[in-house]
């Protein structure tokens, strides 16, 4: 940890997010370049990744860091989660660090500036890389699929990928759209507006830790039926596993960060040996160290995320994985990152 991060530590964790906000958007400048190897290389559905590493949503969420986050060593940069109209999201506070966890609690709510700050944003980044939009409702919208429709005929023409946030614990009755006669209408409006568009952007389905694997196949049906790329594995968790440790575990809100590795890896598995290698899988939960993101690599992700161990590790962090990965990979005989996807779930 270095000697900022040490700092921010010491401020409530909303505040140290903000400020961190304001430290990567107006410091980029005396931001160092990410690790670059050919080995970490992939091309996913027309789309070239240096490296398999991304920042997962909820560190940007109103897409004003995606030339500094793509600048530092991350392969792309999953911006969100916006929702049409701004909002402040639930009450503070609303974070709460469990530092014997290496977990965080949260319960923002959507919190973010609205889908027209987000269009600028995204107009005005160079994006010298791969971006994804993460999408969600208003919570106080009458129709959350309609929210849904309103916001990705907005932005998905000015990003990479656009990701369906249906799986937050921390707004009320959001998750309710993950069962079928819901997720049904909402992904098949969904993909009939995606099939009118000259320039079809890859759709992302993000999806919760704390199901049944019933529930997940009823899911893979609706993605497969309705052409939707890939899933995303997996969102916070409301499970509160036996292993924490700090007082903090008794607060509300979805949980991430090393408790919720097993819990995200689980469902990875099963999403890659029920899939045939026809979705793109995005691995994220619990991911701290280079053999956390090989793990999931070698249960079936093409690409992984990471975000709450940042918050405790810096950004040099980002490097220090990159670098151990591509080791990693030569350790096992591999030329290229995309060899090792799925190889220990045959």
């Amino acid at each position: 940890m270095s000697f900022l991060t040490g700092l921010l530590q010491l401020l409530p964790p909303e505040t140290a997010h903000n400020v961190t906000i304001q430290l990567t958007k107006y410091g980029s400048s005396f931001i160092g370049s990410g690790f670059h190897d050919q080995s970490l290389y992939t091309n996913i559905k027309g789309l070239s990744f240096s490296n398999p590493l991304g920042i997962a949503a909820g560190f940007d969420k109103n897409a004003e860091l995606i030339d500094p986050l793509l600048k530092i060593g991350f392969g792309f940069v999953e911006c969100g989660t916006v929702t049409p109209m701004p909002q402040f999201g639930n009450t503070k506070p609303r974070v709460f660090r469990l530092k014997k966890d290496n977990a965080i609690i949260n319960r923002l709510g959507f919190n973010n500036k609205g889908e027209k700050r987000f269009v600028k944003n995204l107009m005005s980044a160079k994006k010298k890389g791969i971006v994804g939009s993460n999408i969600g409702p208003n919570k106080d919208s009458k129709n959350f699929v309609d929210d849904y429709l309103k916001i990705y005929r907005k932005i998905s023409v000015y990003c990479d990928y656009v990701t369906i946030n249906v799986s937050s614990p921390n707004t009320e009755a959001l998750r309710e759209l993950q069962r079928k006669e819901y997720l049904e209408v909402l992904l098949r409006e969904i993909s009939q507006i995606r099939d009118e568009e000259k320039n079809k952007k890859p759709i992302m389905l993000k999806i919760d830790p704390d199901n049944t694997n019933d529930h997940y196949s009823m899911i893979l049906n609706l993605v497969n039926k309705y052409n939707i790329d890939g899933i995303i594995a997996t969102n916070t968790s409301v499970s509160r596993p036996e292993i924490l440790r700090d007082l903090n575990k008794k607060r509300k809100g979805g949980l991430s960060g090393t408790p919720i590795k097993d819990l995200s890896d689980k469902v990875l598995k099963f999403l890659y040996q029920e899939t045939n290698q026809e979705l793109i899988l995005i691995g994220v939960g619990g991911v701290g160290s280079a053999l956390d993101v090989y793990n999931k690599i070698k249960l079936g992700a093409s690409l992984v995320q990471i975000y709450t161990s940042l918050t405790y590790g810096g950004p040099h962090l980002i490097n220090q994985i990159l670098i151990d990965l591509v080791k990693l990979i030569k350790d096992d005989g591999f030329a290229n990152i995309t060899e090792a996807v799925g190889v220990n779930n045959k």
